[in-house]
């Protein structure tokens, strides 16, 4: 998780540098907090309260969420929330076509929610987050392709502006592998993780043309010999171990490493 989370750090770093330039020092301090709590924290939690201080650290912020796509049901919901004002909404959800915070996951980009008590995902919020003139930051979580949810903080100068929403931008693209990880590992199984990564694959492929009629054997193919190579590596190359492991003979597997064209050491 580490090396996924630091792929982010020199977006998140301009992005914390660019807003004063004259504390630098400060927020590459909380910068380097912020990405030890993450490679070692061990859920959704954690990663979204260590998202948000390093946020309140910079911005100010006193109110956060984080909410995830359902995307069984197409809705968006808030699992987790930080701050006073934004406690009677947690479970709140909404169709990912309703309000401004459908538009940050179908635009892919940060937007302020400038009329909090009309955000249909909202409903219930804090007043005082609500009071007019106070704008609500929310950027998009995403994985490659994959939209994973929104990540969304108040704002406390009334006004959103482009370098706040770049920051919370940068932050929630930190934080997208971890919660990537994080959400699969722990909620899906083999079968779930596969179906996944199968339909976003053949979402990118053109239905005339790409597949040339040989998708199934391909893909087939493909997890073979993932599954062989990945057996091998993990049984040190003894084949006896690493066919026991796969639940074959070690004659099939030797067919199959010769098939595969494997390289072996």
């Amino acid at each position: 998780m580490a090396s996924s989370i630091s792929s982010h750090k020199g977006a998140l770093m301009s992005s914390s540098q660019g807003r004063k330039r004259g504390s630098s020092t400060p927020h590459l301090s909380l910068l380097h907090e912020f990405n030890q709590a993450l490679a070692s924290a061990k859920d959704m939690s954690s990663i979204f309260h260590n998202a948000m201080a390093f946020l309140q650290g910079i911005l100010e912020i006193k109110n956060g969420m984080l909410c995830l796509l359902d995307k069984a049901r197409e809705e968006v919901v808030i699992e987790e929330v930080y701050g006073p004002g934004l406690q009677g909404v947690k479970g709140n959800r909404c169709k990912v076509d309703e309000g401004r915070s459908g538009e940050v996951i179908r635009l892919g980009c940060p937007l302020a929610i400038s009329d909090v008590l009309e955000e249909p995902l909202l409903r219930g919020v804090d007043e005082e987050i609500g009071r007019p003139g106070l704008s609500f930051m929310c950027a998009p979580l995403r994985w490659g392709d994959i939209s994973l949810g929104i990540l969304g903080v108040d704002h406390p100068h009334h006004s959103a502006g482009e370098e706040g929403l770049a920051l919370v931008g940068a932050v929630a693209s930190f934080i997208s592998p971890a919660l990537m990880v994080m959400r699969w590992g722990e909620e899906s199984s083999l079968d779930e993780i596969l179906r996944r990564k199968l339909e976003t694959a053949v979402e990118r492929m053109d239905l005339q043309t790409e597949s040339q009629g040989n998708l199934m054997a391909d893909v087939i193919s493909l997890v073979e010999r993932t599954l062989i190579i990945t057996a091998l590596k993990k049984a040190d190359n003894v084949q006896v171990t690493a066919a026991r492991f796969l639940g074959i003979n070690r004659n099939t597997l030797r067919k199959k490493i010769k098939e595969l064209r494997i390289s072996l050491p």
